[in-house]
């Protein structure tokens, strides 16, 4: 007669272990949605039952600088969405401070973080306003908050009344990406990059690919972020990222070739990366309006190629590439 096993300390370690797990998940989900007295008092009742179990530590601290900032934004000053929003970057830098890396942790926190921005934007009736107090969009709160048709509406909105700013066109581009848009993304990426590369959020940019370009950039060239920043549209242009750009409107391609003009000028004196960055792209974009160029004095289209040989070479002989690739399939 074989004796039966005995798993009464199996089954005991087993449920405790489930135990552990339970408190711990609650603990975590309290914090995801911001319930934070109750995530402060589940971690710290984890750490006194289970001492040897998985650190908490971190998540503590999380727990503990939201929930003091919080209770500061009960003040008017603070409280208010523009307020808020210098909350989170507050967090996320302290965040990066204590070394977190859990980029779902931080996500799923952003998330809930910014509808109760949301709330606050609706409870202050400031919905239909372009710009916060300090001049954030109202838009990239709802970026944020997930909500991406309201962040493209608003930022939309924004437009009229600050039509040469990169880091409106740089939100649109990450609300119509995360919206599932690339195509159109990038139209909008583009015009920021041609306002000012460097004006663009690039700590919540939103295009994978042209950040690894950028890296690969910085990396063959040996460039800082500014001047990788510069040369990217060009780059990413000659690999098919961007489309052409069609300008219909002729007083529009005249101020594009009154700046080209000018940064050309400039170089005389300054001949930089970045402006060199700057005439190149400009270049790219009026030659895209060759046929349209020629009712407007004063420029040469095969000054303007010869100008990009000169700039870069070889980048100058991909775009011909290019070029003529895409004409072949047209």
């Amino acid at each position: 007669m074989v004796e039966a096993e005995d798993h009464s300390d199996t089954i005991q370690q087993l449920s405790l272990f489930q135990e552990e797990n339970i408190l711990l998940n609650s603990a975590i989900q309290d914090l995801l949605v911001l319930k934070l007295e109750e995530a402060k008092k589940a971690f710290r009742e984890y750490q006194n039952i289970y001492p040897n179990g998985e650190s908490v530590d971190d998540k503590l601290k999380l727990s503990v600088f939201l929930s003091d900032g919080l209770a500061k934004a009960s003040s008017a000053a603070f409280g208010k969405p523009d307020g808020l929003c210098h909350l989170w970057e507050d967090f996320e830098n302290y965040a990066k401070s204590i070394g977190v890396d859990d980029g779902h942790l931080i996500t799923g926190i952003k998330k809930s973080f910014f509808k109760h921005v949301v709330d606050t934007i609706n409870r202050y009736e400031l919905a239909n306003i372009p710009f916060l107090a300090d001049q954030t969009p109202t838009g990239y709160v709802y970026i944020q908050a997930g909500n991406y048709e309201r962040a493209i509406t608003s930022l939309q909105a924004c437009l009229p009344l600050s039509s040469a700013n990169a880091h409106i066109y740089g939100y649109l581009g990450d609300a119509y990406m995360l919206s599932g848009d690339p195509l159109y993304a990038r139209k909008f990426y583009l015009e920021a990059f041609l306002i000012d590369p460097i004006a663009i959020d690039w700590r919540h940019f939103k295009d994978r690919e042209l950040i690894a370009l950028k890296e690969q950039i910085q990396e063959d060239q040996e460039a800082d972020h500014a001047i990788a920043a510069h040369w990217l549209p060009s780059y990413a242009y000659v690999r098919g990222m961007f489309k052409p750009k069609a300008i219909r409107q002729l007083e529009i391609l005249t101020a594009l070739v009154d700046d080209f003009l000018h940064i050309n000028k400039t170089i005389l004196n300054d001949s930089s990366r970045e402006l060199n960055a700057r005439l190149f792209l400009k270049a790219i974009i009026l030659c895209d309006n060759e046929t349209f160029l020629r009712m407007v004095k004063g420029i040469d289209y095969a000054d303007i190629r010869r100008q990009m040989r000169e700039i870069n070479e070889p980048l100058f002989s991909d775009y011909m590439r290019h070029i003529g690739a895409r004409n072949h399939k047209e």
